[in-house]
């Protein structure tokens, strides 16, 4: 949610539990639409997830690995856009404490 500061200027705050809850959900749900798609599932197929009752047994490995490696790739390509925005944050002004608040490290 974009927020304004009194100076007008744009803020940013922290997640709230729900948030976070929403944001883990969606996280899984695209790891397995691209596990999906890699397996060559259409949308429409069974199984919708790794835990689906109608994914055979003996799947059920593969569908977790599927899932583990997008999620290795999602893992991946959110810390290259951290590290440019950390990079592109200092640019533009930010300093390290605000930086390392956002990254929630201190």
């Amino acid at each position: 949610m974009r927020t304004r500061g009194q100076d007008g200027s744009m803020r940013w705050r922290t997640l709230t539990e729900s948030e976070l809850a929403d944001l883990d959900r969606e996280v899984a749900e695209l790891a397995w639409r691209w596990a999906r798609r890699l397996g060559g599932l259409r949308v429409e197929q069974a199984p919708f997830g790794p835990a689906d009752p109608q994914l055979p047994e003996s799947d059920r490995a593969a569908a977790h690995l599927a899932r583990l490696y997008l999620l290795a790739k999602i893992r991946a390509s959110a810390d290259s856009r951290a590290d440019a925005d950390a990079f592109y944050a200092g640019q533009a002004g930010a300093g390290y404490p605000e930086i390392a608040a956002a990254l929630g490290i201190s």
